[in-house]
């Protein structure tokens, strides 16, 4: 280390990344960067023992400036600032959890410009200390969970570049995700203005052979109509950014400022949320894609991927499609993951082969043939529960470590069974649903399709019409009122001791759990997400948004009596009672796939327990950032010596790992969903999902914990569904997703209850706000501002 802890000053040119806790982010990247001969003015840090000594335990921004530093920091500062030749210096925060991968702290801590006299750089540092507490970077620290006691501030104290010009350059594009183009941005005057969105500046786009390829004129006070940048010096700039780029390893977010036509560094860090290089989509890539990314709202953890997502719901789906049409298609390299962590989604593209036209013949066959309602009278569905209700027997604490770590295998091996009869069964559906589309198309109501299978009677439609009772017996009961509104399980069980109207209300409420608690709260592929059971909360919320209108509740669409057209319409009747028998095999199909999801979640729960309490990881969650693999061949207690390989070693390693993926997508918007010409007013576009126009005001529902926030008449906007979500669709006049196409649950689900929906805008959830009055149409794919009228909320 070259900035030793006993310093309370030290030159930057000193500095390394290696001294990031003596120096903080900022300061280890721009001596870094100096060091290895870039452009960086020349200053010193004010680190991080200056900064403890000074603040003397101080956790308030109030406090730090009210306590003048000590006499040795004073010294230490005006010292160093007399040794750079005074003048006029740049002063910035630079604290040990800033500039980091995956936590930027952008705008989070205060830089101080043109900063002249010994006493003004004091005050100066220590407002860069207090800005360490203030309320904004405090609530920055706890959505990322960083622990106070982890950050200390360093300030970088350089000379001043008086700027012509200034900005911000992405050695990445930061929207497509492309390595091969650096945005720039600039503005004339100090970058400041460009950083704070004062300005809106002249931006660039430059290709890896220097062609400024894209430009487009900054607005603001100091930016002209004249260009800021010309093609040369950004071309300049651009091979100064890959450099940086290539230096750290990584993309970089540059700030810059240029005097006198001499371009200077004044800040480098990682960028964050930036998304995978983009890749070319085939046409079922495209299609698949948005629906499959549905299933996926967050990364997945080693364990999901290692005990469930590949070895249980991959083999399913290859077995499946291997079943119903000989094609081959693999979830591992849709998921390429590094040390175990998943680094991005690309959408799986089937290959078919020699087996394709045989096993495709013989599907059509099978549809022709069978009837898909027959899959629940298999002897196979039985055998199924029968393995499901051992598993869910199982008294976990007891079991050995190899019967323990065992519980994921077994499940797989379970869900086989339900592989075999969706492969026997769903050709009928599909058989079925074709002929029911093609015979409504002879109609002319090709629309008619959707309305005729809507009310198919399955276990997510009669889950929702258990909720809806629930719902209305609810409202019935006052003394239910404060416990659901606080969606809390156990303040409704408390009551349900002393109150006998809620303890058959939560007699109900048990029962409902009994049958429908092993849903999934997230996606059928994350399983260590809670299921409704392990999370009772959840369904309360739901509860509570379906309670004001209780007694007016619709449980679903229902059969239109008659229909038009040519064909008789028994005819089309029993058409459609085929393909709704069709559906209703998908969809309880899926509900059966979820039942092996709880007991494998509290297997793998029950090692993370030992483990930790055998001391061979510091927390018990942190058993999900293991693989099976290493899980099967560990025992409590014999972790090892202290090394790379222990199981808290690799936690901790895959634990940073994620982390600095945390604001990352998966894939890219851009990659999902290509432009899309819309209305000029139009907030967000997406894909079509239906169901003509319907006006509200936005409620943005991020997780099941949101699900009672959401009122009678507005927008639903979220970043995906699955079927836990579908009682909400009772209640929204419209719904806008992020993620999904026409072949998703939003979709489907919008067009049963015949409300419009707007999917795959890949930004609704942003650009979007709670309250805002939206008209969604979802034949266009586009949502606009609407204009308030009288009588509307």
């Amino acid at each position: 280390m070259t900035a030793h802890c006993a310093d309370l000053s030290v030159d930057l040119s000193a500095v390394r990344a290696v001294d990031l806790p003596a120096v903080g982010g900022k300061a280890a990247n721009l001596g870094e960067l100096l060091g290895a001969g870039f452009d960086v003015p020349g200053g010193f840090v004010v680190t991080t023992t200056a900064y403890r000594q000074a603040a003397r335990g101080a956790l308030s921004a109030d406090e730090i400036r009210d306590i003048p530093p000590p006499p040795e920091v004073a010294a230490a500062i005006t010292q160093a600032y007399a040794a750079l030749g005074g003048g006029a210096v740049a002063v910035r925060s630079s604290a040990t959890a800033e500039d980091l991968p995956g936590a930027t702290f952008a705008g989070q801590q205060d830089t101080y410009l043109d900063v002249e006299g010994a006493e003004a750089v004091l005050t100066a540092v220590r407002d860069c200390w207090a800005s360490l507490w203030s309320e904004r970077a405090v609530a920055y620290r706890v959505r990322l969970g960083i622990d106070p006691a982890d950050v200390a501030m360093g300030v970088v104290v350089q000379r001043m570049v008086p700027a012509d010009t200034a900005g911000v350059m992405f050695t990445a594009d930061p929207v497509t995700g492309a390595r091969d183009r650096v945005v720039i941005n600039a503005s004339e005057g100090l970058g400041e203005a460009v950083v704070s969105g004062a300005v809106t500046p002249e931006q660039l786009v430059v290709t890896s052979d220097g062609r400024v390829v894209e430009r487009s004129r900054g607005r603001g006070e100091r930016s002209r109509s004249a260009i800021v940048l010309t093609d040369a010096d950004a071309a300049a700039l651009a091979r100064t950014g890959r450099l940086i780029a290539a230096h750290f390893g990584s993309p970089q977010d540059v700030e810059w400022a240029c005097h006198a036509g001499r371009f200077r560094i004044v800040q480098s860090r990682a960028m964050t949320a930036l998304p995978p290089a983009p890749i070319r989509l085939n046409r079922f890539q495209r299609f698949a894609g948005p629906v499959l990314v549905e299933l996926l709202p967050r990364r997945p953890y080693p364990m999901e991927l290692t005990a469930w997502i590949l070895p249980t719901l991959g083999r399913h789906v290859d077995e499946m499609l291997d079943g119903m049409a000989g094609v081959q298609v693999g979830l591992r390299d849709a998921l390429p993951a590094r040390d175990a962590i998943v680094q991005e989604f690309v959408p799986p593209s089937p290959h078919a082969t020699r087996c394709t036209p045989v096993r495709l013949a013989s599907t059509v066959r099978r549809g022709l043939r069978g009837a898909a309602q027959d899959w629940a009278g298999d002897p196979r569905l039985r055998l199924y529960r029968d393995g499901v209700a051992a598993l869910d027997a199982l008294d976990l604490p007891r079991l050995s470590w190899h019967e323990l770590t065992a519980v994921p295998g077994r499940a797989a091996r379970l869900v086989d069974l339900v592989t075999a009869l969706r492969v026997a069964y769903l050709p009928a559906g599909f058989v079925a649903l074709a002929r029911l589309l093609a015979a409504t198309r002879l109609t002319g109501s090709p629309e008619l399709a959707h309305r005729l299978i809507g009310g198919a009677p399955t276990m997510t439609t009669a889950a929702n019409r258990a909720l809806a009772d629930l719902a209305r017996d609810a409202a019935l009961i006052p003394t239910l009122g404060d416990p659901l509104a606080a969606g809390k399980y156990e303040r409704v069980r408390a009551e349900a001791r002393s109150q006998p109207e809620v303890l058959e209300w939560w007699g109900e409420l048990e029962r409902f759990l009994a049958t429908y608690g092993h849903r999934e709260t997230t996606s059928l592929l994350l399983v260590r997400d809670p299921c409704w059971r392990d999370s009772p909360d959840t369904v309360l919320g739901l509860v509570q948004a379906l309670l004001p209108d209780a007694a007016a509740l619709d449980t679903g669409p229902d059969l239109p009596a008659a229909t038009p057209g040519r064909l008789p319409p028994k005819w089309i009747r029993r058409l459609a009672d085929r393909a709704a028998a069709g559906v209703a095999c998908r969809e309880d199909t899926h509900f059966e796939l979820t039942r092996t999801m709880p007991p494998v979640r509290r297997a793998i729960i029950e090692a993370g327990r030992r483990l930790a309490a055998a001391g061979d990881l510091a927390d018990p969650e942190d058993v999900w950032l293991l693989t099976l693999d290493e899980l099967r061949t560990l025992a409590p207690g014999a972790g090892g010596e202290a090394t790379t390989n222990t199981p808290r070693a690799i936690a901790a390693r895959r634990s940073a790992a994620y982390a600095e993926l945390a604001s990352t997508p998966l894939i890219a918007t851009t990659t999902l969903y290509p432009h899309r010409a819309g209305s000029a007013s139009a907030l967000a576009l997406g894909t079509p999902g239906g169901g003509g126009r319907a006006t509200g005001r936005v409620r943005i529902v991020r997780s099941p914990d949101g699900f009672g926030t959401l009122r009678a008449g507005e927008v639903l906007v979220c970043a995906t569904t699955n079927p836990s979500w579908t009682p909400l669709f009772q209640r929204a006049v419209g719904v806008v997703v992020d993620h999904g196409g026409i072949g998703s649950h939003a979709a489907i689900v919008a067009r049963e209850y015949g409300i419009p929906a707007v999917l795959g805008t890949g930004n609704g959830t942003t650009a979007l706000v709670d309250g805002q009055l939206v008209s969604v149409d979802g034949d266009l794919g586009e949502v606009t501002p609407a204009p308030w009228t009288p009588g509307q909320p």
